[in-house]
């Protein structure tokens, strides 16, 4: 439990340090972009959704036009779901090189020491790298995520598949920030993993935590950022016990 918690105020305390002087300007844009998709997913997914109950609404009986009021619930729920599942994969890949940014700032103002030139020239040249990082965690995702789709199939197997897929997503949301901080400092995706295998309870605390968060309306448009300065964070007092 401790370790759980550990992982947990490592995402909470991110939201503190977004809200630093300094740090606020490098946070506009991951936050324009996540609102932005954010409204975008929306609209698209109201509008297919009410052309649908139009079209269902004409097949009723006046009697069932009640199921109408069950389909708008339904778009509520599969929304939320659908958010958290896919919006933060297409989030991260359109606001990486600024999320790599931002966690090379908030990495230089725990410790005091720059990563590098800290040029807009180098970081515009990185954009391909950092991109194709972020994808790179996308592609391990998609095939292990298929594989457990398939227990929401298997008989009996259904009762924990619910859970094994929340456990699983949560491990995902902390390897997809992680991975931020240790590309910054050039550590191979593998060796990411590795070393976030050694803490997984931790890992847990904090992806369960984004996960938990990232549901919240409102809130959820400031887990990316969040999520971010909290793994850097993380990253950098793990460093230092290490050192």
């Amino acid at each position: 439990m401790k370790e759980l918690y550990s992982g947990a105020h490592y995402f909470i305390s991110g939201f503190e340090l977004i809200a630093q002087p300094g740090l606020k300007r490098f946070v506009a844009i991951p936050l324009l972009i996540n609102f932005i998709l954010f409204a975008v997913i929306f609209l698209i997914f109201k509008h297919f959704i009410g052309e649908f109950n139009a079209w269902f609404a004409n097949f009723l009986p006046a009697w069932l036009h009640w199921l109408s009021a069950l389909l708008w619930l339904l778009f509520f729920s599969s929304f939320l779901l659908f958010f958290t599942f896919t919006f933060v994969a297409f989030s991260n890949i359109l606001a990486a090189p600024f999320n790599s940014l931002l966690s090379e700032k908030v990495e230089r103002y725990l410790t005091g020491q720059s990563l590098g030139e800290g040029s807009w020239f180098e970081t515009i040249k990185d954009i391909p790298r950092v991109i194709g990082r972020q994808l790179t965690v996308i592609f391990y995702y998609l095939p292990r995520a298929c594989l457990l789709l398939i227990l929401f199939f298997i008989p009996i197997v259904q009762a924990v598949a619910a859970l094994l897929w929340f456990l699983f997503n949560a491990w995902f949301m902390t390897l997809t920030y992680l991975d931020y901080p240790t590309d910054n400092h050039r550590i191979s995706f593998r060796d990411t993993r590795m070393w976030l295998k050694q803490k997984r309870l931790c890992g847990l605390g904090f992806g369960m935590s984004v996960l938990i968060t990232a549901m919240v309306p409102g809130l959820n448009v400031f887990v990316m950022p969040a999520a971010v300065a909290g793994a850097t964070k993380w990253w950098v007092e793990t460093k230092r016990k290490v050192g």
